[in-house]
């Protein structure tokens, strides 16, 4: 029986080559310059199923036979990764099976052997932002070994720089995804004994991940237990080579070492961890504590330091102590600073008896340690600011207490994000967590209590084991003016970029911001944000938040939404506010309500006519299906705002709301997304206000 299921999987898979496109590892990776420069793309073949031919690099498992336990980890599934021979750009790409059971393991995919020439039909996929090809089972697709050569394509000679320069993420080197390569020299820091992952540094703000997807390479569960003796290395360690795959993952790239002998490391430095202060701020006389949990590497600490800088000025240093009744434990004290409204930035060094040295941070030229220093209360701009591009408040761990307006409650957004924002301008806006803020809305003034923290990349007041406390102090404020900036000043910069994490969790306004992508993540990405750009570049937006009715449409079943209206290429907006906010690798404007969209899609143009008095008219065509028209009048400049309800009362749309010079107008309101019924709408016009029906029928 067995035999007949595998005849049949070989004249299917005969069959199947003859209808699939035969393409390269570089037709389905390759990206212009033009569209990598705004940040990570996934491939142009998306979705595609192809023939392609490939060299294995890694065997899925370690022995077929004997040990069947994945080299590369991906759950339940198999994986390797491949590339072209003889090419060192676009030429490399993972490949996965996503279902091991049954008839599937006919594909003979966890058969290959690293130098082995494959050819399978597979479907172009994305993982995250790495692109992947997934090797077709419906039907069933033969994985064919066409030859195996002597050895596998040798490693690319590369540096940390050519991934990262100036401490942001070179969108370039998208290039060498999926490749084969080795970084020599760096040093490590952020270890993961848990994980068995760290970075490697360049001592220039610039870094490299090491992913632990190999079995040999983790102290995770996938771990090849009795093949492998593998320990992170310790932070500060010096490495002479680490050779591995590339894949980009969030704001960075990762690289994979596979194999035994894919990493060598010369020496293992002081450890000097968990650095903590006695002060979340000082006053002018106050001097702050600095102590540190300090490990030896290959010998004993012989000397240890902090070093302190104010306001950017060249760095001092004072020694630390060792405690007396804990050896790990060095404390040193950084001397009052004799003013205030200043900042100070500090790092430890330890240096043992060898004289290897390491330090925490581990590349001082990327710090993220710094206090400030303040005589008086403090307010929201302080427990944002981060000046230094890590991203991370200089009051990460600490309980504060500031004040601010709401600018998003929980009836702004499908999910709990809620802001405050005191004033406007830079640093200004900060999210809270906890249930106390669920009855919160716009336009109170609160005083709120909670542990600075950082949530997937985001600086927010309270977690989950310590919720914020809030104080309604008065309602119905006025809200804090958005920031008014172009889409260029945000752009597609990655995390921490000082110009858009100033602004993070402020309320922002593009004018004149024209959709240029529907998807900002092509026809197969994952979320439902588009590309924006007023002239001066493209930035995100985030569509699928917000209780708005705007949306690109990206998730199977919306396009049959009555209720919802489609952004497409080439829809222009008076204007778009929201909240600035980060995800996934990218900061975004993420629009609470209809409010936040003026001028859109409906169109408003200027009557020639001598207007006397105020006037809302009726619409017509009225009934309509599914565009009416809507004029009015005003004898005297001022902010108009003209909205379309529905029978509950519930704001539809805004097709106005800017201030407008005396004259008549006409609105057109396009309802195609919207249900049969009944709808209200109402015009603001100083002290004017009038509202009336329109029937749309379909």
């Amino acid at each position: 029986m067995k035999k007949a299921i595998l005849l049949f999987v070989l004249i299917l898979s005969s069959m199947m080559m003859a209808q699939y496109q035969q393409v390269t590892i570089k037709d389905v990776q390759f990206l212009p310059d033009s569209i990598i420069a705004n940040g990570d793309a996934p491939s142009p073949m998306l979705g595609d199923t192809v023939i392609i031919t490939a060299v294995c690099m890694v065997a899925p498992v370690v022995d077929p036979i004997n040990d069947r336990r994945p080299n590369g980890w991906a759950g339940s599934r198999w994986f390797t990764y491949a590339q072209m021979s003889g090419e060192n750009e676009w030429a490399g790409v993972s490949f996965i099976q996503n279902d091991t059971t049954g008839d599937n393991q006919l594909t003979g995919f966890q058969n290959l052997d690293t130098a082995d020439v494959f050819q399978v039909v597979a479907v172009v996929d994305e993982y995250y932002t790495t692109t992947q090809m997934a090797v077709l089972l419906d039907p069933i697709s033969e994985v064919e070994v066409i030859q195996t050569l002597a050895q596998r394509p040798a490693p690319i000679q590369l540096s940390i720089s050519d991934f990262m320069e100036g401490g942001i993420m070179k969108h370039d080197a998208e290039k060498y995804e999926g490749m084969y390569v080795e970084i020599r020299e760096g040093f490590t820091s952020d270890r993961n004994s848990s994980e068995g992952t760290f970075t490697i540094n360049d001592g220039e703000g610039n870094q490299v991940f090491m992913y632990n997807r190999s079995g040999y390479f983790t102290q995770d569960d996938h771990r090849l237990t009795g093949l492998t003796d593998y320990e992170a290395p310790l932070d500060g360690s010096q490495i002479v080579y680490i050779r591995g795959f590339v894949e980009t993952w969030d704001s960075g790239y990762r690289i994979a070492p596979m194999y035994p002998g894919d990493l060598e490391v010369s020496f293992e430095a002081p450890n000097v961890q968990s650095l903590e202060r006695n002060m979340a701020y000082a006053g002018p006389t106050d001097a702050v504590e600095i102590s540190s949990r300090i490990l030896e590497g290959a010998a004993t600490i012989d000397t240890c330091w902090v070093f302190y800088s104010v306001n950017g000025a060249a760095y001092d240093s004072v020694l630390m102590a060792q405690d007396t009744g804990n050896d790990t434990l060095w404390t040193g004290s950084i001397p009052a600073i004799g003013s205030s409204d200043v900042d100070v930035k500090y790092f430890v060094k330890a240096k043992d008896a060898e004289g290897i040295s390491s330090t925490n941070p581990y590349d001082t030229s990327y710090a993220r340690y710094f206090y400030l220093v303040r005589d008086g209360d403090l307010a929201i701009q302080d427990v944002q600011y981060s000046p230094y591009g890590t991203g991370y408040s200089s009051l990460n761990g600490f309980e504060v207490t500031v004040q601010g307006i709401v600018t998003a409650g929980p009836a702004d957004y499908d999910e709990a994000y809620i802001y405050i924002q005191n004033g406007t301008g830079a640093w200004s806006g900060v999210m809270l967590f906890g249930a106390a803020t669920e009855s919160l809305v716009m336009g109170d003034l609160v005083e709120v209590t909670g542990i600075v923290n950082e949530s997937y990349s985001v600086t927010r007041l309270g977690n989950i084991d310590n919720p914020v406390s809030v104080n309604v102090l008065s309602s119905g404020n006025e809200l804090p003016a958005a920031v008014e900036l172009s889409t260029g000043d945000i752009g597609t910069v990655g995390n921490g970029t000082v110009a858009a994490e100033q602004y993070e969790s402020v309320l922002v306004k593009y004018t004149n911001a024209t959709c240029t992508a529907q998807n900002a993540d092509g026809s197969g990405g994952n979320y439902g944000e588009s590309l924006f750009s007023d002239g001066s570049g493209d930035t995100r937006v985030e569509l699928q938040d917000g209780v708005h009715m705007y949306h690109n449409l990206w998730e199977s079943g919306l396009a049959d939404s009555t209720n919802l209206v489609e952004i497409s290429n080439g829809d222009t907006f008076d204007s778009l506010t929201g909240v600035l906010f980060f995800s996934y690798s990218n900061y975004k404007l993420n629009p609470r309500t209809n409010a936040d969209f003026v001028g859109g899609p409906s169109d408003v143009e200027e009557l020639d006519q001598t207007v006397e008095t105020y006037s809302l008219a009726q619409n017509y065509p009225n009934p309509f299906n599914p565009e009416t028209t809507i004029e009015f009048s005003i004898p005297e400049a001022s902010n108009v705002k003209l909205s379309v309800f529905d029978i509950l009362g519930r704001e539809v749309t805004t097709l106005v709301n800017e201030f407008k010079s005396a004259g008549a107008y006409r609105a057109k309101f396009n309802a195609a997304k919207l249900a049969s019924g009944l709808y209200l709408y109402r015009i603001e016009a100083g002290n004017f206000v009038s509202v009336k029906k329109m029937m749309l029928l379909k």
